[in-house]
């Protein structure tokens, strides 16, 4: 229960920054003889999409190698932002073991949110009445 609230907390708090999303592969490092069923893909919010940064974030990993019931991850990492990319380590909640990931982030801002909206706007206006 500790472990699902302070995901919770981080990924709230995260939230309130100007987060990116980032996308990646992940590895852990763990007691699996087989190397290639520690290696998933990535998907995280992080604390901030500036550039040449320290990183903080959250998310979630699917290993589509790992058996039964650890084809997923749940993760709090920390690293470095470079230009539209980041690399993390962290520990994996699920899978109980320390992750690297690297990856490709996005600044998540308003006006990618306002996209639709005006594409909206623009058919209601040419819409026959």
């Amino acid at each position: 229960m500790k472990k699902v609230t302070l995901f919770s907390l981080l990924s709230f708090s995260i939230l309130f920054a100007n987060p990116a999303v980032m996308g990646g592969i992940t590895y852990n490092f763990g007691s699996s003889s087989d190397a290639l069923a520690n290696l998933g893909a990535s998907l995280k919010i992080l604390s901030t999409a500036e550039e040449n940064k320290p990183v903080v974030g959250a998310g979630v990993s699917f290993y589509p190698l790992a058996k039964g019931d650890k084809q997923f991850g749940l993760d709090i990492s920390a690293g470095y932002n470079f230009k539209k990319g980041a690399i993390m380590g962290g520990w994996d909640f699920l899978k109980e073991q320390p992750s690297l990931s690297l990856g490709y982030n996005k600044e998540i801002s308003t006006e990618d949110s306002n996209v639709a909206d005006t594409i909206q706007d623009a058919r209601c206006k040419n819409a026959k009445k």
